[in-house]
């Protein structure tokens, strides 16, 4: 069954509140998968043949640097929080910047301070 990462352009209904980010790029399928995308790069550079680096015991089902941080997007990040992260004129919310384009990339695991770390990180 393949996982599914959280990607915060939609908020679920079971939890009351929760708001969800307006898309970097005004078009929240193809944001999405460069997220997707990033955090899959980020683990296949760092464990190819998933039999490299990885947290936890089980090598059965391994935990790598990118499923650390699923969900975090900015400082403070965690939970249901997705961290903080910068916002657009247009309201677009968004961590990096690009050539005429801004993204929302998930964060990674950092083993040099140990905990999640991402483009705009304010406390590194």
């Amino acid at each position: 069954m393949p996982r599914r990462l959280r990607v915060p352009f939609a908020a679920p209904k079971y939890i009351p509140g929760l708001k969800a980010v307006k898309s970097p790029n005004g078009d929240v399928g193809v944001d999405g998968m460069i997220s997707v995308i990033a955090h899959e790069i980020a683990e296949v550079s760092t464990n190819p043949l998933i039999n490299a680096w990885y947290a936890g015991s089980d090598p059965v089902f391994p935990v790598e640097i990118a499923d650390l941080c699923e969900g975090i997007y900015g400082t403070g990040g965690g939970g249901s929080y997705t961290g903080q992260m910068f916002n657009g004129e247009d309201g677009a919310t968004y961590n990096m910047n690009g050539i005429r384009r801004r993204f929302l990339v998930q964060w990674v695991w950092n083993h040099m301070v140990n905990y999640c770390s991402g483009p705009n990180a304010l406390d590194q």
